[in-house]
């Protein structure tokens, strides 16, 4: 598995590579969080991605705050 992380214009975006056979791509950005998963098929990384998955901060924030209660 590797990593490489950037930041750009508020955004951070790790870039992971598992058995060479997904790129998963987790973006952060204006308080989501976005993965997208990327098949890779004889070493060619799909155009685009077979799922995303979205993770809403505010949700997050909210289930906290009734864990605490």
């Amino acid at each position: 598995m590797t990593s490489i992380f950037h930041k750009n214009d508020g955004t951070h975006r790790a870039i992971l590579w598992i058995d060479n056979r997904f790129q998963v791509e987790i973006r952060r950005h204006e308080g989501d969080l976005v993965l997208h998963v990327y098949p890779i098929t004889d070493g060619e990384i799909w155009d685009h991605p077979y799922d995303t998955f979205v993770v809403d901060e505010e949700r997050i924030i909210e289930l906290e705050q009734e864990m605490k209660e």
